[in-house]
């Protein structure tokens, strides 16, 4: 049987695991053990960067306010990680990564980065020019408490710069973001991050009753951005509104998965650009409203919703069309044990001419509440020849 590790044993097990294939000797080669000081270090609660040649810079968390940023500054000219310690560090914030840099901690709730001061964001992307290939992996995003004004948890805010400098390739590995009262996510208009992936967010204890929701892209554009597993159970005790969940004016969108309990409202609220969602599970408890549609789609663009599942809660309807909308390719909602309470579908607004959306149900599935003459929305729920 093999000895489990000690504390000090297992941080240099995976110190080492994550650190990449050079390991920690100067030459390149793999060495047994990384040198004592990064994980005493880490140990006793302090950050640790790796930068180039895998030379690294222990942050005393006693002597700064800024530890994270300071470990990140002493990586930004050569690239390289910052290591967060088991525990909690507190950041005056905000923190500002440079390109070719990351942050990782050795797991969510086991390292915490909490932005202590209030109306602060939390990870904020506004440099000139833009800071890409920037990764977040395995620790908790923590904002200033439940009961007090936060800043955006990730933010990519526009800076004016000319010619602009979009962020490319930011990752996020397993994020868990805690007790924001804003946005966890926004885009601005005028930044426009693209080839992001982000494998695994959580939003636990958020609350953007407030704002517009949890993820907001507010930007006209920014190509070919993923998201693995998006998980929300917001809080409503600050703003006493139920928090959306995405809100899109533009850009390109694909997400697998999207999970939300507590008081979500509205999962999608979309106009332009392009969107295509897996599967979207709805479990509120506690609603404080009564959406009057889970997925709302208007003008430009084009959308897809595989699957939508109400496992508890009401809406109005799944799907609702307005004015313009078109390009949408929706399929019948599941059952579940929530409600839907008047229809799958309403048709909200005269829909586009050109671009037809298409539903994969009844046509009894279907309102037409607005003023609607294109009879744009072509229903399949009968279509073809059966066989079998």
């Amino acid at each position: 049987m093999t000895a489990p590790l000690d504390r000090r044993s297992y941080l240099a097990a995976l110190l080492a695991s994550t650190a990449g294939c050079s390991g920690w000797g100067g030459d390149g080669d793999m060495t047994t053990d990384p040198p004592a000081e990064p994980i005493d270090s880490l140990v006793a609660g302090h950050v640790v960067a790796v930068g180039l040649d895998l030379e690294e810079t222990v942050i005393r968390t006693a002597d700064t306010e800024t530890p994270v940023q300071d470990a990140l500054d002493a990586v930004a000219d050569s690239g390289g990680r910052v290591y967060l310690p088991p525990g909690l560090v507190r950041e005056r914030g905000p923190v500002r990564p440079h390109r070719n840099t990351g942050i990782y901690g050795f797991g969510m709730n086991v390292s915490v980065l909490q932005i202590a001061e209030a109306n602060t964001d939390g990870i904020l992307f506004d440099r000139d020019p833009r800071a890409s290939r920037v990764a977040l992996d395995g620790f908790e995003l923590r904002g200033p408490g439940r009961n007090t004004s936060s800043g955006v948890a990730i933010h990519f805010r526009d800076n004016d710069a000319d010619p602009v400098s979009d962020p490319a390739d930011f990752y996020v590995g397993r994020l868990y973001c805690w007790a924001w009262n804003d946005s966890v996510y926004r885009v601005d208009e005028g930044v426009g991050p693209f080839q992001c992936r982000h494998d695994f967010l959580r939003m636990d204890d958020c609350d953007a009753g407030d704002r517009d929701a949890l993820i907001e892209w507010r930007s006209s554009y920014g190509p070919a951005n993923w998201f693995g597993t998006v998980v929300a159970y917001p809080s409503a005790e600050r703003s006493g509104a139920d928090s959306g969940l995405l809100y899109q004016r533009g850009g390109e969108i694909t997400v697998e998965n999207i999970t939300t309990g507590t008081t979500t409202g509205r999962l999608v609220d979309k106009a332009y650009g392009r969107l295509h969602v897996g599967r979207l599970h709805y479990e509120p408890v506690e609603q404080r409203a009564v959406p009057d549609s889970l997925v709302r789609i208007g003008p430009g663009g084009a959308t897809r919703i595989n699957d939508v599942i109400v496992d508890s809660g009401a809406a109005e309807y799944a799907y609702e069309l307005r004015r313009r909308a078109g390009n949408a390719v929706l399929f019948a909602p599941a059952d579940g044990r929530g409600t839907i309470r008047e229809n799958a579908v309403n048709v909200a607004g005269q829909l586009s001419a050109d671009r037809p959306s298409w539903y994969f149900g009844s046509a009894a599935d279907v309102d037409v509440t607005g003023r609607s003459r294109t009879g744009n929305l072509r229903v399949l729920g009968t279509a073809g020849r059966g066989m079998g």
